[in-house]
C-alpha cells in the first residue's frame, strides 16, 4: 500500500465519522413513559437535601412535649414531682443541643446559621417578605437568633428551678445548700423567665406558621422528615452516630454523678 492510498483512506474514515456524529447529534432526545422527551433537569429545580439529623428532630418534639408538660403542671400546680423530672430532662435535652451546635450535623452547628447583628438586622425585610430571591435551608439569621434566645431561656429557667422552691410540697435539689435570699431570688426569677418563655414559643410558633403557610417553606414537614426542598445545590447534614452515643454517654455519666450528689438518687 502506498502513502496515497493510506492516506486516502485516512481522510475518508474521518468524514465518514463526522457524518456519522453529525446524524446522531441530530436524532430526537429518547422519549420517557409519559411519551416526552427526556431532557437534563433545569437549572433552578428543587432537589430535596437533608438538613436536620435523627436528633435534631427527636430534640425538638421532645422539647416541645416537655415545655408543653411544664407549663401546664406549674401553672396548674399539679403533679410537681414529674414537673421536676421534667424540669432535669429540658436540662439534658439544652445541654445535649449546645454540644450538638458545635460537634454536629451542618445545619445543627451554630456556626453555621448564627450571623452578626448587622447581617441578621440586613435580613429583616427579606425574611419577612413573602415573596424573596434569598432561601436558607437551615435556620435564617433571625431564626437562628431565635434559637439562640431559647436555649439561653430554657437553661436559665431550669438552672433557677434547680434552687425554686414552692414552699409547700416541692423543692428543688439545690434549695437544700442556699440561704434563703438566695431560694426567694431564684423562685422568683423561675416564675418571671417562664412568662419570658412562653412569650417566645408563641412568636416562634407564630414564625413557623408564617413562613410554612404563607411562605411555603414546609418548616414543619422538614421537622419530621429532616428533608426540604431547595431551588438551589446546598450542604447536607450527616449523622454522625459514633459522635452521638460519645456525647450521650459523656452526659448520662454528668447527669447520673449529679442527681446522686444533690438529690441522693433523684426521686
Amino acid at each position: 500500500m502506498n502513502c496515497y492510498t493510506l492516506l486516502n483512506k485516512l481522510v475518508n474514515g474521518q468524514i465518514q465519522g463526522f457524518i456519522t456524529m453529525t446524524q446522531q447529534s441530530a436524532q430526537p432526545a429518547p422519549e420517557n413513559s409519559s411519551g416526552t422527551s427526556a431532557q437534563p433537569p433545569a437549572q433552578g429545580q428543587q432537589q430535596k437535601v437533608k438538613v436536620w439529623d435523627i436528633s435534631i428532630r427527636l430534640f425538638h418534639w421532645s422539647l416541645a412535649a416537655l415545655i408543653g408538660f411544664l407549663w401546664w403542671s406549674g401553672t396548674e400546680g399539679v403533679q410537681m414531682e414529674n414537673h421536676v423530672q421534667a424540669g432535669y430532662a429540658v436540662l439534658a435535652l439544652i445541654s445535649y443541643r449546645i454540644i450538638w451546635g458545635f460537634l454536629g450535623s451542618y445545619h445543627a452547628r451554630f456556626i453555621n446559621f448564627v450571623r452578626s447583628p448587622f447581617t441578621t438586622l440586613k435580613s429583616v425585610p427579606d425574611v419577612i417578605a413573602v415573596r424573596s430571591d434569598s432561601h436558607y435551608v437551615g435556620h435564617n439569621p433571625v431564626g437562628g437568633w431565635m434559637v439562640v434566645l431559647l436555649i439561653l431561656t430554657l437553661l436559665s429557667q431550669g438552672l433557677t428551678g434547680l434552687g425554686t422552691t414552692d414552699d409547700i410540697y416541692t423543692d428543688g435539689p439545690l434549695v437544700a445548700y442556699l440561704d434563703s435570699d438566695m431560694v426567694e431570688l431564684l423562685s422568683s426569677l423561675h416564675h418571671q423567665i417562664a412568662d419570658l418563655l412562653i412569650a417566645l414559643v408563641i412568636l416562634h410558633l407564630a414564625a413557623v406558621l408564617y413562613h410554612d403557610a404563607i411562605k411555603r417553606e414546609r418548616l414543619i414537614q422538614a421537622m419530621v422528615t429532616g428533608s426540604k426542598n431547595t431551588p438551589t445545590p446546598a450542604e447536607a447534614s450527616s449523622f454522625s452516630a459514633k459522635r452521638f452515643l460519645i456525647v450521650v454517654a459523656i452526659l448520662s455519666l454528668i447527669g447520673w454523678w449529679l442527681l446522686s450528689s444533690f438529690t441522693g438518687g433523684g426521686y
